[in-house]
């Protein structure tokens, strides 16, 4: 039976990695069950009157652990894990399981008379296929991506100085400036912050990110194909006023298979991972790179503003039928507000939540 809940009814894991030469191995020490740190996740942070959150919680690798949890609302024990509000207001939700607490979250519980759009994260992999450390970020993207379908990756190959990478993205190197941090691999979330390292015992981080206040901004992406030109179009919609905002705009390929070099315990330990599947991987940016003005004219409340761009597919994409677009804006620190990814062909309309 699902809860309904009024607005005024009431083990550590400890994990040891060592920062090794490219030549050595590099060894994943399992953690002690019962002990792992936990957390809780949710279907939206805003909803409307009457929409049922359903609440998850797993341990900090990514195993689901709801069934066996305590969940509570406003401080009052719920029955399962999902509860529908019937009051406009902010509701707590406590997870613990174990004698482990989770973060606590809140989501937010609106009369539908403002506008909420869906909120995505973008996680950048910076990678390549001679990073023997890079199948770590990979994986841990996986796991990430196994709890929480808000989560927009994009993978950008760089090739150093005497390393050689068939997917190496030369135009990088502005971003690599603006973020400053040396050395492979790294992930880094909404653009400016950094994945904290061991990647695959660090998925909170990321679906943390998903939590929160709503972006109050929304895109759509439209595009086609005709011959070898893709037109794209896209649309932002803004729920209330902005300034200084940019958009970036990049295609990205899916399904490139290329041995990748492998020093990890992950993928089965194989070095290299022959038939490896190098899925979002970024072919072009075909904005600047940290993102095209949005005129603060048009970044006002219920004002819809939109970018139509024409590419021509260059002789690096493999296969056109595996071609994303993503679209995402960024802020005058350049964290981005949100983003979206779009099929190729593909015309949406805005994620609204109703």
């Amino acid at each position: 039976m699902k809860n309904v809940i009024s607005r005024y009814s009431f083990a550590l894991i400890t994990v040891l990695f060592l920062l090794l030469g490219c030549s050595e191995k590099y060894e994943t020490i399992e953690g002690v069950s019962g002990m792992s740190n936990i957390f809780a996740t949710y279907n939206s942070s805003t909803q409307t009157i009457g929409e049922e959150t359903i609440i998850r919680v797993f341990t900090e690798e990514g195993e689901e652990i709801t069934d066996e949890s305590i969940i509570s609302v406003n401080g009052e024990n719920i029955q399962g894990s999902s509860f529908i509000a019937d009051e406009v207001g902010l509701y707590e939700i406590e997870a613990s399981h174990a004698n482990q607490k989770a973060p606590n979250l809140t989501v937010e519980y609106h009369d539908g008379s403002q506008k909420y759009f869906k909120k995505r994260v973008l996680i950048e992999d910076y990678t390549g296929t001679w990073c023997g450390w890079c199948p770590r970020v990979s994986y841990a993207m996986k796991k990430v991506q196994e709890i929480k379908d808000e989560v927009v990756f994009l993978a950008i190959h760089r090739a150093p100085s005497g390393t050689a990478d068939p997917y190496n993205y030369t135009n990088a190197e502005p971003l690599e400036q603006m973020i400053n941090a040396p050395g492979y691999p790294k992930g880094f979330i909404n653009r400016i912050h950094q994945w904290d390292f061991p990647e695959p015992f660090k998925i909170y981080q990321v679906v943390e990110f998903t939590h929160g206040s709503n972006p109050k901004l929304g895109l759509a992406i439209n595009s086609s194909l005709n011959n070898d030109k893709i037109t794209i179009n896209v649309k932002v919609d803004f729920a209330q006023d902005f300034q200084n905002l940019k958009l970036v705009v990049q295609v990205l390929e899916n399904g490139l298979v290329w041995p990748q070099v492998n020093y990890t315990d992950y993928y089965e330990g194989l070095d290299p991972v022959e038939n490896y599947v190098h899925d979002y991987t970024l072919r072009s940016t075909l904005t600047n790179i940290l993102g095209d003005e949005i005129p603060n004219a048009q970044t006002r409340i219920d004002n819809e503003w939109q970018k139509t761009i024409e590419y021509e597919i260059s002789n690096i994409v493999e296969d056109e039928s595996q071609l994303d677009i993503i679209a995402f804006v960024v802020d005058e620190n350049n964290e981005v507000v949100n983003v979206r990814k779009a099929s190729l062909g593909e015309n949406q309309d805005f994620e609204i939540l109703d």
